[in-house]
């Protein structure tokens, strides 16, 4: 890996969830990402399928290489989808699909490489903008799990730290959560943060505030959660609303208490779907309180910027940079990277 500069070029980049894959090419080194097509995951028997229809879409431009990241665990050449039946064998994708090599990243693996590229108008500051230090930033992202990574810098050398920070748990820290918290559906037997800050999650909380409504608990959880958004934007649902505005706080809350584990001061970036359909019901002001509220450190916390991130066409672009310049990056290539 020593001697490779770039990767082979053209090159093409995909971002791959259990609903969803959208497929980008770059021409060159350094030349930004054109998005060629996005299909739906179920529609495809395998990634190699969907790699064929978007090599096509290319059309005269013969991709070299890939980059991929996939919603799954990564080991090596070979990752699996979370929520789909697709399993990544990289050098059998590089022979069906006639490329040169390949590198597969988990999908917060790459969403945690994705903060070396974020420029301005990808982000929307929760409260008042602060000035980043060199500390390592963080991303967290409620979909339908809750994804947890970081990326730390040493000079000029970028380190993606991906882990399974969404099952830390938590708990109740104020007097309407000592109301609900008893009423949390447990998972494998404990309340993590990933119990509660997802899709499913709103369900969970969803039916747990559910008798203080009147309501039936298990028709509240069975409620789909972009109903629930859709009610708590509404603002005709007290009872939506109300688990609208426990989620946020519950991730505010969780955000900073994993920026202060990691030393964050890079940043904290949120993400996901779930948080995007409710983006226009945080508060900045009260989002932000919860956030930095890690007595006896406030002051450190409120040294930590926070941000939404837009959408994830910096995913892409992340992908682009790291096959422009792999040396930019520490991931293990002797072991991951893979050819036909």
């Amino acid at each position: 890996m020593s001697e490779l500069s770039a990767f082979a070029h053209p090159l093409i980049v995909a971002d791959i969830g259990g609903t969803n894959a959208r497929f980008a090419l770059t021409r060159g080194p350094g030349e930004p990402p054109r998005l060629v097509t996005k299909l739906a995951t179920a529609a495809h028997a395998g990634p190699e399928d969907a790699l064929n229809e978007a090599i096509a879409a290319c059309g005269e431009v013969r991709p070299r290489a890939a980059i991929i990241c996939a919603a799954g665990p990564v080991t090596g050449r070979t990752a699996r989808l979370t929520n789909a039946p697709w399993h990544f064998d990289g050098p059998a994708i590089a022979q069906a699909c006639g490329l040169e090599q390949g590198l597969l990243l988990n999908d917060f693996e790459a969403a945690a490489l994705s903060l070396a590229f974020v420029e301005e108008g990808d982000v929307s500051p929760i409260g008042p903008t602060i000035v980043a230090g060199r500390g390592p930033k963080l991303v967290l992202g409620p979909g339908t799990g809750l994804g947890v990574a970081a990326l730390a810098r040493c000079g000029e050398t970028f380190l993606p730290l991906p882990g399974e920070g969404g099952h830390v748990g938590i708990g109740p820290q104020d007097a309407e959560d000592d109301g609900y918290w008893p009423r949390i559906a447990r998972q494998h037997g404990r309340v993590t943060a990933e119990t509660l800050l997802c899709g499913p999650g709103l369900q969970r909380l969803h039916a747990a505030l559910a008798s203080d409504f009147g309501a039936d608990a298990s028709a509240a959880a069975a409620t789909p959660p972009p109903q629930i958004a859709e009610a708590a934007l509404a603002g005709t649902d007290a009872h939506a609303a109300t688990t609208a505005r426990v989620f946020l706080k519950l991730l505010a809350r969780t955000a900073g208490d994993l920026a202060l584990v990691l030393g964050a001061t890079g940043g904290v970036f949120l993400r996901g779907g779930v948080l995007h359909a409710l983006a226009r019901l945080i508060e900045p002001e009260t989002f932000r309180r919860h956030f930095t509220g890690k007595a006896p450190v406030d002051a450190f916390a409120r040294a930590m910027p926070l941000a939404l991130l837009l959408d994830d066409a910096v995913i892409l672009r992340a992908m682009a940079g790291i096959g422009a310049d792999p040396q930019r990056f520490a991931l293990a290539y002797g072991e991951r990277l893979w050819c036909a």
